[in-house]
């Protein structure tokens, strides 16, 4: 009995956490604690950062598909960050599940930044990866940061 009631109250759990599941990447360690509207963050020992939120969408209010929401989140990046684009590529999720990845670069003093944001749309969520970090630890850690974005599930 004691062993249905547990089931019972971990399945009414189970709906609560974040709609999405990854797969924390090999040199990477998922953190624990409340990251500011982050519902997973990771970080290598060097510095590469990454972040997966996932943001709830109303189809009532409009569709907007992946494209809409890679404009968007383009310009303010551009307009408020400083953010040079650098590249826009076609991705894909788990399950042959199709995103847009934008590659920005910025320099901070003498020393350039590499923050890629990579976008998926389904009909109740728009969830965004982001990752970050010094370029030189950046570009060590991209097939990381990648099958971090390959194992993304809904």
């Amino acid at each position: 009995m004691k062993t249905f009631i547990a089931l019972a109250l971990l399945s009414l759990f189970a709906g609560c956490g974040r709609p999405f599941d990854v797969r924390t990447p090999r040199r990477f360690v998922e953190l624990e604690e409340e990251h500011s509207g982050y519902d997973y963050r990771a970080t290598s020992a060097d510095g590469v950062v990454l972040g997966v939120r996932a943001i709830d969408i109303d189809p009532d209010k409009g569709e907007a598909d992946v494209a809409f929401w890679a404009e968007a989140v383009g310009q303010r990046m551009r307009r408020i960050g400083g953010y040079a684009l650098l590249e826009q590529v076609d991705v894909r999720g788990a399950g042959g599940r199709a995103g847009k990845q934008l590659r920005f670069g910025r320099d901070e003093g003498e020393r350039p930044y590499r923050y890629w944001v990579t976008l998926f749309v389904d009909d109740d969520y728009l969830v965004l990866i982001e990752a970050g970090g010094a370029q030189e630890q950046f570009t060590r850690a991209e097939r990381d940061v990648d099958r971090l974005i390959q194992s993304l599930r809904p």
